[in-house]
């Protein structure tokens, strides 16, 4: 064996180059090998037409942990808000803003009880959201503890789970196995709302919001959300390229080898231990251990030697369901259509930190809507009425599509993984036309406006 560290990390997504660099800043010998050319694993840009560039399955940046985070003012001064603007249609736009006093006023048009209760729900949000956050900062403790370090784990969080008094705590309990559609119908009567809620709480997921659990999709989707903001998302004004950028230079700067081309096809292991890691190029890695931001499926069964595992294991890995629901659109925009303008132009207002950049607009009527676009997927169908998601990246970081041209990123929901009948290569075009079809029946002249397209199945 030419080469021996202490550990391999495979992938170089957020998450792998935050635990290399974690490890070697502990004195740890780390090598981090990305099987492709590019670092970045999901969060790579493509160009999927000449001139114009997007990220497309990681729209924006989600949960930045403080702590992983910390020390890295490139990061922070760069990252821009991005409200969710709400379709209506005739309508027009209704933008969540960052104020609650103001997201308010413009429910008012559609109802005066949902904007008096808008300021009630974003508080409780930030507070269930942010029990949630300790949480997910903290190392699970063992119910069994012995350990006074597992002692006082327990006690932060029975400490924080007190302070979201009484009747917080009931809510927390009963949000967490209740569906989005039970805990919304509590706050709201307008359809347009709940709808768009609904959808913010199962994007990506194999469920409607009618299915258990899906309100605490929804607060775990604002962990580390700023109190009162409703599903707004953080992007770098440089691209999500920039995160892997920085976060490679640190992991670097703290002396972590980072190699691309980097194929494991094996792990060998002796005594229940890694031993090695053996590349493609035929070279075989020396190590004590292994961390994997790959799939289970990929880090275990296709890596290891079944015969090392335990069979409970193997069994739980293969039991694993992969069920996207999630088709991605990329589209190649000759201009900003008038009525992605309009919607653009509600979010400048003095609380709204993005400079009027509108980057994500949803198109929900209803959560009945959602509901029955799901129905379809139960049955191995593509709804023909999804809902969608449409990113504007470009009104971020103009950098992505050429001169006074724009990138859309339609995110569409339901397009099951696997087809009861037919086959994605013939379903591409019409799930394509299905969500325009949608799009333009919400926000007039958009289809006018697309030059390009490239659609991603799931």
């Amino acid at each position: 064996m030419s080469r021996s560290f202490d550990v391999v990390v495979l992938g170089s997504e957020p998450d792998a180059l935050v635990a290399a660099t974690g490890l070697a800043t502990s004195g740890v010998r780390v090598l981090l090998l990305e099987p492709g050319p590019d670092l970045g694993g999901i969060y790579r840009e493509i160009e999927f037409a000449p001139g114009w560039r997007a990220a497309p399955l990681v729209p924006d940046l989600g949960y930045l942990d403080p702590q992983a985070f910390r020390g890295m003012a490139e990061i922070h001064a760069s990252v821009a808000a991005d409200p969710t603007v709400i379709a209506l249609g005739e309508g027009g736009p209704l933008a969540l803003q960052r104020s609650a006093v103001e997201t308010a006023a413009a429910l008012r048009r559609l109802s005066a009880r949902d904007a008096e209760r808008w300021p009630k729900f974003v508080q409780q949000l930030a507070s269930l959201a942010g029990f949630l956050a300790t949480l997910f900062r903290d190392a699970a403790p063992r119910v069994d503890a012995r350990a006074i370090d597992e002692f006082l784990t327990l006690l932060r969080l029975g400490r924080q789970y007190r302070s979201l008094g009484r009747r917080g705590m009931v809510e927390l309990l009963r949000a967490l196995p209740i569906s989005a559609a039970d805990w919304l119908d509590d706050f709201f009567e307008s359809e347009p709302l709940k709808g768009a809620l609904a959808a913010l709480a199962v994007t990506d997921l194999c469920q409607g919001p009618m299915s258990g659990g899906t309100a605490l999709a929804f607060l775990h989707r604002h962990v580390g959300a700023a109190p009162g903001v409703i599903g707004e998302r953080l992007r770098l004004k440089a691209g999500p390229g920039a995160l892997i950028d920085a976060l490679a230079r640190r992991a670097r700067a703290a002396g972590v080898a980072i190699e691309t081309q980097g194929a494991v096809v094996e792990l060998s292991v002796r005594d229940g231990r890694i031993e090695s890691a053996a590349l493609a190029s035929g070279e075989a890695i020396a190590c004590r251990a292994v961390i994997s931001a790959l799939d289970p499926y990929r880090s275990l069964l296709g890596l290891i030697d079944p015969v090392h595992l335990d069979p409970v294991l193997i069994e739980a890995v293969r039991n694993i369901r992969f069920r996207g629901v999630t088709t991605k659109i990329l589209l190649a925009l000759d201009a900003l259509p008038d009525s992605v303008a309009a919607a653009t132009a509600t979010t400048t207002t003095t609380t709204t930190a993005s400079a009027g950049a509108a980057g994500t607009m949803l198109i929900a009527p209803s959560m009945r809507y959602v509901e029955r676009a799901f129905d379809a997927t139960k049955y191995g169908r593509c709804s023909s009425e999804p809902f969608v998601m449409i990113h504007l990246p470009s009104a971020v970081h103009a950098g992505l599509a050429p001169p006074g041209k724009h990138v859309a990123v339609l995110h569409v929901q339901y397009t099951p993984y696997r087809l009861r009948e037919g086959e994605w290569g013939e379903l591409r075009d019409t799930v394509s036309e299905r969500a325009l079809r949608v799009v333009e029946a919400h926000l007039p002249g958009f289809t006018s406006r697309v030059r390009e397209r490239m659609v991603l199945s799931p």
